[in-house]
């Protein structure tokens, strides 16, 4: 009887056989929905990498801790049934979100700068440091509980060093550690730590343990976009609603000169200027009574970056400096700091004046007289309108001088926002002084600082902005300075 062929079929070619009978593997996407542990396991470590880095450029210290929680919460998401502290690093990721991205969108108004003092600052900063360093420690006892479940040892000695770690940043973020090795050894040490996660959760996965994957009501693709459309709708209402301070405007009263008319026709008689005149408070007007010399100064400053680079540029600013003498012995001044918008400011954000009095510049020739007034005025519909300033007083602060040294400092400073539907925009502040050296000149300066373009994150004022960087201007504001001197 002959032989079968396949009597002859060797073992190599049932092989072949046998494999060519089987479909194609599945997709990546599919093998990730069947065993969702790696998958899960490596979006929370990617998730914490990003957490932890800082790199303040580009807005990638604000982006990519942002990118990371979600990761996070992706994978936290796909293992909360697996044990309950799995559960709770779902939960304390989730309300880290919660927290996180409000805050975001708030960084694009000017509340988180002008409004929230430094304590409740501080207090989001702790509430922050204490859900990631929870979240750590949770994460720590469901990974050892995963590995007491797949039969293996209860060593995580990874996530114990992560908690550690985390601790000893906390420590040199307190003391304002501002070395360059410990931050080196700690970059080192978190990339330890995050392979020595990559290893355990490799170590799982050979193991044979096997993971299901919680149901969800959205996709993870559907709630990443869910997430990213609240962030941006937020951070959108934030640039058009929340760039100025809140305002009260009130009309002004025709009649508010009734009772100082002889005072003013006495300093128009001396060369008061009549629409500085015109802006003051009967207050201020009383407060030169009796003068007997009257010293003006005129100036028309380029605000706008732009009009510096033209062969004519556009002067928008105009800067009155008056100086009235009045009665009193040592020689005794009222000085008067007036703004002018002659031309369209462009976006009206946040406005500040930094006021340089004369008994700043010389502390030894000038005595301080009463506290600066001032307010502001501007047209709409026909009407008159005026409002004080939303802050006006001195601030205490840490300035850098040209050469990069920091050191203490005390200014008076006014902070406002004009209404971009108004015309004639315009204010003023006031002192007064005495001069108490006959050889010294009056030499009073004010540094007016406009907010040109509106985007900037997180977004600071103008006030924050003279503050901080007093020595260069970037592109969102621009500080012109004046100086009465006589």
């Amino acid at each position: 009887m002959n032989n079968q062929p396949w009597n002859a079929m060797n073992d190599r070619d049932f092989d072949a056989a046998l494999q060519s009978s089987f479909p194609d593997l599945p997709p990546e996407r599919m093998v990730a929905e069947i065993t969702p542990w790696k998958k899960a396991m490596n979006r929370i470590l990617i998730g914490l990498a990003l957490r932890a880095l800082t790199l303040n450029f580009w807005g990638l210290n604000y982006l990519l801790p942002t990118i990371g929680i979600v990761l996070s919460i992706l994978g936290y998401r796909t293992l909360r049934r697996e044990n309950k502290w799995f559960r709770l690093c779902y939960v304390l990721t989730g309300i880290s979100a919660a927290c996180q991205f409000p805050w975001l969108a708030l960084n694009t108004t000017v509340i988180p700068d002008a409004f929230l003092s430094a304590g409740a600052k501080s207090v989001v900063s702790y509430v922050s440091i204490l859900l990631t360093l929870t979240e750590f420690i949770c994460l720590r006892r469901a990974l050892r509980a995963m590995k007491v479940k797949a039969g293996l040892p209860p060593k995580v000695s990874g996530a114990t060093a992560l908690i550690l770690w985390y601790l000893l940043l906390c420590v040199l973020a307190l003391v304002q550690y501002s070395g360059y090795l410990v931050p080196l050894v700690m970059i080192i040490g978190y990339i330890l730590i995050i392979r020595s996660l990559l290893r355990l959760s490799t170590a799982l996965d050979e193991a044979g343990y096997s993971v299901q994957a919680a149901p969800v009501r959205i996709p993870d693709r559907g709630l990443v976009i869910t997430l990213g459309a609240i962030l941006f709708i937020g951070c959108l209402c934030g640039y058009l609603l929340g760039g100025s301070y809140p305002m009260n405007w009130t009309p002004v009263s025709d009649s508010e000169h009734s009772r100082v008319e002889e005072i003013k026709a006495d300093l128009l008689a001396l060369g008061f200027p009549d629409y500085v005149l015109e802006d003051l408070t009967a207050e201020d007007i009383a407060a030169c009574d009796g003068a007997s010399q009257v010293v003006c100064q005129v100036r028309d400053h380029c605000v706008t970056q732009d009009g510096d680079a033209a062969a004519d540029p556009e002067k928008e600013l105009r800067l009155t400096g008056v100086g009235v003498k009045i009665p009193g012995e040592p020689d005794k001044w009222m000085i008067f700091h007036h703004f002018l918008w002659i031309a369209d400011p462009g976006l009206c954000g946040t406005e500040s004046i930094q006021l340089w009095p004369a008994y700043k510049n010389h502390p030894q020739a000038y005595i301080p007289g009463d506290q600066v007034t001032g307010r502001l005025l501007c047209d709409m519909d026909g009407q008159t309108y005026g409002a004080d300033y939303y802050s006006l007083g001195r601030e205490t602060f840490t300035s850098v001088s040209i050469n990069g040294t920091e050191q203490p400092d005390s200014d008076v400073f006014a902070t406002f926002s004009l209404p971009p539907e108004s015309e004639n925009r315009r204010g003023y502040l006031a002192y007064s002084t005495s001069l108490n050296q006959q050889e010294y000149i009056v030499d009073s300066w004010i540094n007016y600082t406009h907010q040109c373009a509106r985007f900037q994150y997180p977004v600071v004022t103008a006030k924050t902005r003279r503050m901080t960087c007093a020595w260069s201007d970037a592109g969102v504001f621009r500080t012109v300075q004046d100086a009465l001197q006589f």
